[in-house]
């Protein structure tokens, strides 16, 4: 018996109705406002210069055989990711700029 059929016999009671879903024509894609894609730019920001300093502390401890070589690079890793998010809105807030023009 397979998992179809299993289900099926578990929940025969049920009457399920389908109904199509209908696409509005006039609906834009979802715009998100200025003023937060500013707050969460300058909040990467703030969070890469933080990072960059707890990295530069890293660096030190792992010369002194603090930390591994693999906490290391979790902090590398980590700005890295910060580094191409604020990239990512930084390049879709200059393609809404280029549209809206």
């Amino acid at each position: 018996m397979s998992n179809v059929d299993k289900f099926l016999d578990l929940f025969a009671e049920f009457e399920l109705v389908v109904e199509p879903r209908r696409m509005k024509t006039d609906q834009k894609p979802a715009r998100i406002p200025a003023t937060s894609t500013n707050k969460s730019r300058s909040d990467l920001k703030k969070a890469l210069k933080r990072l960059t300093q707890e990295y530069k502390q890293a660096q030190r401890s792992f010369k002194a055989n603090k930390i591994s070589k693999q906490e290391l690079f979790d902090f590398e890793w980590r700005m890295f990711e910060l580094q191409e998010e604020l990239r990512r809105i930084e390049e879709s807030d200059q393609t809404d700029r280029f549209e809206t023009d």
